[in-house]
This record gives structure tokens, C-alpha cells and sequence, in this order.
């Protein structure tokens, strides 16, 4: 099933217009019906409504959406939309169960931006309008734009490991991805995902100034507040004392996902934080 969508938010408005027709004649014909004796109610089977909270992660080579679970009772699943372009055409990309409240586009081309929407569609093939949130991404490679994911809401994409040189989160687990993204009592955190992990909010500074990694000053705690426009230091230390050293600068921030630039010092035991493989101009 495919839709060329030429305005925002067209999909099913004659059935959705032919639902609003059934409760009008079903208003008018409520006094006759009381009348009558007649126990068999009206039913009026709207489509269900547009799925809201939708947000996209970019990734290298792939853009994932997100977006709120609907609660309808007959609802059959999720329809995601595309377009290079808004407000359109939108053509559907992909279609995933109601369980499922995430779609990966893996057919993008880094550097180019994609617009998305959602609809919900229940058993009888209702289908929603497209959702409100105007959504669009565009696919970069490493360096900047690294976006993890809240710990509570996807554990497979809130952690980094630094030496990847990857333009994509992992998942966060210990001894195998050094930092990841929490957010807790209504405050986020970067925290350390390993305890030879080390972290230190650097100030209010833009990261190309950041050329030179401290060697004292790291948070007790192995995290730090994440807040827009800091700059952050992270200490990577082995079994055998040496070290490499990385910084961060938060781009983006909310509840469910920080959006970081980075840059990492492959050399050991090396404070030089100069930007390497084109992650810093």
C-alpha cells in the first residue's frame, strides 16, 4: 500500500469525514430511536488518532523514528512516511505491529534531509492522519551529531565507545562502551559506563577550543549534568594504568536524548586533544 501525499495531513479524510456524517445522522436520529424500542446502539468507527511525540535519531547511514504508543483498542499498527520535503509528498516507508513504536530508514543518503510522519491504522483498516510533529533528519558521519538514547527508554543506544570512532550509539554495558546518557529525577547525566571511565564538565566553551585534557579535576561521581553548550573531558584508562583522552560538547538535550560533537586522542597517555579523522574542523 502506498500513499502520494501531496498536502499534510490528507490520509482518510473522506472516511474520517463519513464518521463525523454517521455521528451527525446519529445525533439527529437519537430522539427517534429513544422512542422506539430499539436496544441495538449506533456504532461510529472512527480511524484512530495521529500518533504524537514522534522525534528522529541520527545515525550514520540510518535515521530512527520514535514516537508515543496510541491506546485504541482495535488498533493494528504504525504506517511511517517519508518525503524530501515538507509539507510533501509523503510515501510510506514501512509499516510495524502495535507493539512496536520505532522504525529504522536505513535507505538514506548521509548529507541529504528526510522529512517523517506516522499514522496509526486499526484492524479495519482505518487509518489515521499523519502526526503533527513536524520531524526531519539529516544522516551525518561521525564526528557530530552523535545522538544517545535515555538509559530507561533504549539501553541498546545510550552508550559510546569512544575508540569506534563510530557516528552511531551502543549499547550501554560495562567494559564495552565508555559513557551513557541517563535521566534522573529530572535531571540528565553523562555518566561513565565504566568505574576507570572518568568524566568533567570543562565549562561553557565552544569544543574547538578544548585542545588540552586536565589530569585532575574528575566528578567523584563519574557523571556530569548535561547541559547545552558544555564542553566535557573523558579519561579512558586500561588495566595498565595508561589512558586515551576524548571531549564532548552537548548540542542537544532533553529526557530522552542527548545529541553530543566529539573529538579523540588515539595516542596513549597523550593530553592532545587535536581533532583526528575529520571529527573537528
Amino acid at each position: 500500500m502506498t500513499h502520494h501525499l501531496s498536502i499534510r495531513n490528507p490520509i482518510d479524510r473522506a472516511v474520517r469525514m463519513s464518521g463525523v456524517v454517521m455521528a451527525a445522522v446519529a445525533a439527529v436520529m437519537l430522539p427517534f430511536v429513544a422512542g422506539c424500542e430499539d436496544d441495538n446502539p449506533v456504532v461510529v468507527d472512527t480511524p484512530p488518532y495521529p500518533p504524537d511525540g514522534v522525534f528522529s535519531i541520527t545515525g550514520d547511514g540510518v535515521v530512527s523514528i520514535y514516537w508515543n504508543a496510541n491506546w485504541e483498542d482495535d488498533l493494528a499498527g504504525y504506517v511511517v512516511y517519508r518525503s524530501t520535503d515538507d509539507p510533501g509528498p509523503y510515501y510510506d516507508i514501512g509499516t510495524v505491529p502495535a507493539s512496536q513504536t520505532w522504525f529504522d530508514d536505513t535507505d538514506v543518503v548521509n548529507g541529504q534531509t528526510w522529512y517523517y510522519a506516522v499514522t496509526a491504522y486499526d484492524r479495519a483498516g482505518h487509518e489515521s492522519e499523519l502526526s503533527l510533529e513536524s520531524v526531519f533528519d539529516t544522516p551525518r558521519p561521525e564526528g557530530f551529531g552523535l545522538v544517545l538514547v535515555e538509559l530507561g527508554q533504549d539501553p541498546s543506544r545510550a552508550g559510546y565507545d569512544f575508540s569506534s570512532l563510530s557516528g552511531t550509539s551502543q549499547a550501554a554495558a560495562l567494559g564495552t562502551t565508555d559513557i551513557y546518557f541517563e535521566s534522573t529525577g529530572g535531571v540528565n547525566y553523562i555518566a561513565s559506563a565504566d568505574l576507570d571511565v572518568d568524566i568533567q564538565d570543562y565549562g561553557l566553551i565552544d569544543l574547538v577550543y578544548v585542545d588540552w585534557a586536565p589530569l585532575v579535576g574528575w566528578a567523584p561521581s563519574h557523571s556530569a549534568e548535561a547541559i547545552i553548550g558544555h564542553s566535557y573531558i573523558v579519561r579512558i584508562r586500561d588495566s595498565q594504568g595508561d589512558y586515551n583522552m576524548a571531549k564532548i560538547q552537548v548540542t542537544e538535550v532533553s529526557t530522552t536524548s542527548v545529541t553530543l560533537d566529539w573529538a579523540y586522542q588515539a595516542v596513549e597517555n597523550n593530553q592532545e586533544l587535536a581533532p583526528i579523522g575529520g571529527a573537528m574542523p
